[in-house]
């Protein structure tokens, strides 16, 4: 499993993505990517996303000039890397235990967790593996830990990556 700070070791490039939620006062995520060599416009995603759909780790992006903060947009997904993402919402200090059930059902090589917070992760699911049996291995593990706290944890659907341009409000 990989988190953010895994991807820092390399030479990275950072991308920004649109968030398009009324209820989250931000506007955009950055996120980390590696410099396609065949196009100096297009990167290859190394994050999996949090705040952003339709985009998945692995996608190859092409992008907007870099502004005044060293960030790329993200203008288009010119290839989808075939992976999903889901969010899980557990309780505070469960994070891990959910991860360690994860690596103990799936081939690390399958699955990537990033930590948006102690409570919130993001998940990216290896196009080989079927997305909707990892939602319903973390489905079941929410049920055995919500018994009292039912409208506390929750989980969003599989996301899989939309090619074409990205909607910059």
């Amino acid at each position: 499993m990989m988190n953010e700070q895994d991807n820092t070791d390399v030479d990275t490039i950072r991308v920004a993505a649109p968030v398009i939620d009324a209820d989250i006062p931000v506007c955009s995520e950055v996120m980390y990517a590696l410099s396609d060599p065949s196009d100096p416009d297009q990167a290859v995603l190394i994050n999996v996303p949090v705040m952003v759909d339709g985009l998945n780790y692995g996608d190859i992006v092409r992008l907007a000039p870099e502004d005044d903060f060293g960030v790329r947009r993200i203008v288009e997904v010119v290839v989808a890397s075939g992976h999903q993402h889901l969010l899980v919402a557990v309780e505070e200090g469960e994070a891990a235990d959910l991860v360690n059930e994860l690596e103990r059902m799936f081939p690390s090589w399958a699955l990537r967790v990033e930590g948006a917070s102690a409570t919130v992760l993001s998940i990216s699911v290896h196009p080989h593996l079927d997305a909707d049996v990892v939602g319903a291995v973390i489905a079941g593990w929410l049920a055995d830990d919500s018994d009292e706290l039912e409208d506390e944890l929750a989980m969003t659907v599989p996301c899989p990556s939309e090619l074409g341009r990205v909607a910059w409000a």
